[in-house]
């Protein structure tokens, strides 16, 4: 027989007050990040105007990765205690929109990011010194960027390897219709008798 939520003892059950210590400090917290969310539209187009400004949008945007990935773990492990409980059904919807509206509204990041020249990436390291800290991440973005461009070019490669073989085409079909025609001229002539004179018009 399954227990019931409310017969399992507490002590077997999972213990979320470490991430919320109550479903209201959760609502005040969705409440404050969906606010914070929306204030990252100001920083589009502002990523690489300085490596203050560099520092400033990542330390923003990885902080709110952080307690926004908080809100959605307490949210769907309460709904996984009781799959049934409206309520939780609601906090885990709710932290799911937050999560895709966090990803729609730093989507500026990567592109303006891939703008970087190594010199410029270089320099603002050199100019402050805190985006050490964040070298890795960063490090990874040009690594994606690198592999970003190479597949451009692979794929540049490809639609030209297409429109040559689009070029060639024609003339394979007309050589094989040649060779085709020139094929059965040659088995008529070995069927007629050898005194056969063959014309071509």
């Amino acid at each position: 027989m399954v227990l019931q939520r409310h017969e399992i003892n507490e002590k077997d059950t999972w213990d979320l007050s470490t991430i919320y210590p109550t479903d209201h400090a959760w609502e005040e917290a969705l409440k404050d990040l969906t606010e914070k969310v929306q204030t990252a539209a100001q920083y589009e187009g502002h990523l690489l105007d300085s490596a203050d400004s560099l520092l400033e949008i990542t330390e923003f945007s990885l902080d709110l990765e952080r307690q926004v990935e908080k809100l959605y773990v307490y949210a769907h492990m309460k709904n996984d205690q009781d799959t049934r409980e409206a309520k939780y059904q609601e906090y885990y919807a709710k932290a799911m929109t937050l999560y895709s509206q966090l990803e729609q509204a730093f989507s500026f990041y990567e592109p303006e990011f891939m703008e970087i020249s190594e010199e410029q990436y270089a320099a603002f390291l050199e100019a402050q010194p805190k985006l050490q800290v964040y070298k890795h991440f960063l490090t990874s973005s040009c690594k994606r960027k690198t592999m970003f461009f190479r597949n451009v070019r692979k794929n540049c490669l490809l639609e030209q390897e297409k429109s040559l073989a689009l070029l060639v085409k024609p003339s394979l079909f007309w050589t094989t219709r040649i060779l085709a025609s020139h094929m059965s001229l040659m088995t008529k002539a070995r069927k007629c008798n050898s005194h056969t004179v063959l014309t071509f018009a």
